[in-house]
C-alpha cells in the first residue's frame, strides 16, 4: 500500500501518545516502517504555541476523542 499523505485542510485530528500522556495533533501522513507495519507524522502539541512534527508508531495514534 502507497503512503497517505493529507493535504492541509484535509488532516484529521488525532491524539498521540508520549510518555505516557495524549497529546493533540493533525495526521500529515502514513507511511510503511521498516518492519512493514504501519507509522504516521503528526504535527502535535505539547502546550500553548509549542507545535513539533514527530513520527509515531500507529498504536501510539488514536482519533481524536470529542470532549
Amino acid at each position: 500500500m502507497q503512503p497517505k499523505v493529507y493535504r492541509p485542510h484535509e488532516r484529521p485530528e488525532v491524539e498521540v501518545r508520549v510518555d505516557g500522556k495524549w497529546h493533540y495533533g493533525e495526521l500529515r501522513m502514513w507511511t510503511r516502517d521498516a518492519a512493514g507495519g504501519w507509522s504516521a507524522q503528526v504535527t502535535w502539541s505539547r502546550g500553548v504555541a509549542q507545535n513539533l512534527i514527530d513520527t509515531f508508531a500507529a498504536d501510539d495514534v488514536r482519533p481524536l476523542v470529542a470532549q
